[in-house]
C-alpha cells in the first residue's frame, strides 16, 4: 500500500522533519542531537529512487509525535527502528494513520505498530525484533509471513524445512533470535524432545548457517543420542566437529556414536588446553612445606603440593573448579596449592580428593574443596587435620568440625603398615557417632523406674488411708 501523507499541524517537531526531509543526501552522522540522527537516516533513503521510504519514515515521524509517542521520538535506538519499517513502507498493509496508541510502553508501542503495518494475518512474535537489528532478509520474513506466505516460501531461507519445522517456527517462543527459532524448529521436526530442542538452539549451532548440508547431519545426529546432552558437553562437540571439518571437508556423521565422539572431543580439549598453557607455562619453587602421605591397609593417602601451571589445569579440570586462576599467585610465592589423593592397590588411576590452598606467610590452610567445589568429607577432613598438625598449618577453612581432633604431636608414619593382630570392623561414616556423642538406649530401664515410684506411691498412699481409717475408729 502507497503511504499517503496529509498536512500536519505545525509545530517545533514537524518543522525540524520537513527541515531534515528536505535536506541534501550528505551522512553527517549523529552529532548528538534529535535532529542529527533523523537527518542521517533520510540521507540513507533515497530521494529518487525509493521516495517512498522517505515518504513512510517522514509519515511515521509525525503520527507518532501526534500518538505522543515522545520515549520512541527522544530515542536514537527507536528512531532507527522507525527507519527499518521505512524501508518496507511500500508493502504495508494498512494505512499507517490508522494506528492508535494503546500502551505507555515504547517497546509495546512499537510492536503494535509493526503488527498494524505489516501483519495481515498472524505472525511469531520473536520475528518483530528483527526491526531493530540490521538484518533485512529477516525483516522481511515478518513481511512475507504476515501478508500470509509459507515459511517453506520465505526468501532465502537457510534451511530446508520440512511442514512440521514450519509449523514449530510459528510457534517459536518470543525470547528466541531467530537463528535459534531455525534450530529449534529443524531439532522439533527431526523428532526431539522440548529439552533437547532447547539445547540445540542455545548451543553454536545457531552462530551460523554456512556448510548447512554437514550441520544439518549434525543436528539430525544430537536429535536421535540416548544419552543425556547438557549444552557444556555439546559445545564441546561441536568445536571439536569445526575443527576436524576445517582438516577434512568431506567428513560426515555416518556410524559416529555420541560417546565416542564426547570422548575424543574431550581428549582434544585437554590436549589444547596443555598445548596453550605450554606458551604460558610458569613453574614455581615449593614452599616450606612437606608433602604427607599415610598407608591404611590397601589404600595409600598423599597430599602433595602442584609446581607447575601445568598440574593446576589438571587439578581444576579433573576437580571441576577455578584453581587453575591461580598460576599468578602461585608463581609469586603468595599462594601454594596442594593436592590431596588416593591411590588403592590394584587401581589403574589414582583418585584426586581434595584441592587445598595454603598461604605461605601466616600458614593457614585459606581453603579446602572437593570436586564441585564441595566440602570435605570426615575422613578427607581427618587427613587434612593430621598433616595440618605436623606441619604446624592453621586450618581457617569450612570443614566438617565433628568429632576429630589431631594429635598435637603425631606420630612419625611407618614406611610399611604392619598387619594387625584383630581385624578390624568396617565403620559406615554416613551413621557413626562418636562415642562422646552418643545417646545411650535407656528409655526401658527409665520407664521401668517410673512405673515403680508410682506402684510405691499408691502403696504407701493405701497405708496412710488405712491408718487414718483405724484411728478414727479408736
Amino acid at each position: 500500500m502507497e503511504p499517503q501523507i496529509t498536512t500536519m499541524n505545525t509545530s517545533s517537531f514537524t518543522a525540524m522533519v520537513d527541515r531534515a526531509y528536505g535536506k541534501e543526501q550528505e551522512l553527517q552522522g549523529n552529532r548528538g542531537t534529535l535532529e542529527s540522527v533523523i537527518t542521517t537516516h533520510f540521507a540513507q533513503m533515497s530521494a529518487k529512487n525509493h521516495l517512498w521510504k522517505r515518504d513512510t519514515f517522514r509519515m511515521l515521524l509525525l503520527h507518532l509525535y501526534n500518538e505522543s509517542c515522545f520515549t520512541i521520538l527522544r530515542s536514537p535506538d527507536y528512531i532507527a527502528v522507525l527507519a527499518n519499517i521505512s524501508s518496507f513502507g511500500d508493502k504495508t498493509v494498512k494505512d499507517i494513520q490508522g494506528w492508535e496508541k494503546e500502551s505507555f510502553v515504547p517497546e509495546e508501542q512499537l510492536a503494535s505498530l509493526i503488527k498494524h503495518c505489516f501483519a495481515k494475518y498472524p505472525t511469531p512474535e520473536f520475528l518483530e525484533n528483527v526491526f531493530a537489528s540490521d538484518n533485512k532478509i529477516h525483516m522481511y520474513w515478518y513481511v512475507q509471513l504476515g501478508r500470509g506466505d509459507s515459511v517453506l516460501t520465505l526468501s532465502g531461507f537457510p534451511v530446508a524445512f520440512t511442514n512440521k519445522m514450519a509449523h514449530a517456527f510459528r510457534l517459536t517462543p518470543a525470547t528466541y533470535t531467530v537463528a535459534q527459532a531455525i534450530r529449534r524448529a529443524q531439532a522439533l521436526g527431526y523428532g526431539a524432545t522440548a529439552k533437547r530442542a532447547d539445547v540445540i538452539a542455545w548451543s553454536a549451532l545457531a552462530d551460523s548457517f554456512e556448510a548447512e548440508y554437514f550441520w544439518s547431519t549434525v543436528v539430525h545426529f544430537v536429535v536421535k543420542v540416548n544419552e543425556d546432552v547438557t549444552i557444556d558437553k555439546l559445545q564441546v562437540v561441536l568445536e571439536y566437529l569445526e575443527m576436524f571439518r576445517a582438516q577434512q571437508p568431506n567428513m560426515d556423521m555416518k556410524g559416529r556414536t555420541w560417546e565416542a565422539l564426547l570422548r575424543q572431543a574431550e581428549e582434544w580439549h585437554t590436549e589444547m588446553a596443555k598445548k596453550r598453557d605450554a606458551e604460558g607455562y610458569e613453574q614455581w619453587k615449593r614452599v616450606a612445606i612437606a608433602d604427607f602421605y599415610k598407608e591404611e591397609d590397601e589404600v595409600t593417602y598423599y597430599i602433595i603440593q602442584l609446581i607447575n601451571s601445568v598440574q593446576l589445569y589438571e587439578e581444576g579440570y579433573e576437580m571441576s573448579h577455578c584453581v587453575a586462576d591461580y598460576t599468578y599467585d602461585c608463581a609469586n610465592g603468595s599462594t601454594a596449592i596442594f593436592s590431596l589423593r588416593k591411590y588403592a592397590i590394584g587401581a589403574a588411576e589414582f583418585e584426586r580428593m581434595v584441592t587445598i590452598e595454603v598461604s605461605p606467610a601466616s600458614r593457614e590452610i585459606v581453603e579446602a574443596k572437593g570436586k564441585y567445589n564441595e566440602m570435605p568429607t570426615q575422613t578427607q577432613d581427618k587427613l587434612i587435620m593430621e598433616w595440618a598438625a605436623k606441619e604446624k598449618l592453621k586450618p581457617e577453612y569450612e570443614y566438617y568440625d565433628g568429632f576429630y581432633e589431631p594429635p598435637v604431636n603425631p606420630a612419625p608414619q611407618p614406611a610399611i603398615q604392619l598387619p594387625r593382630q584383630m581385624p578390624r570392623v568396617a565403620i559406615d561414616e554416613r551413621y557413626y557417632v562418636p562415642p562422646r556423642y552418643r545417646q545411650e538406649d535407656n528409655d526401658g530401664t527409665e520407664a521401668l523406674l517410673l512405673i515403680g515410684k508410682i506402684i510405691l506411691y499408691i502403696i504407701l498412699s493405701v497405708i496412710f488411708m488405712m491408718l487414718v481409717f483405724r484411728w478414727m475408729l479408736t
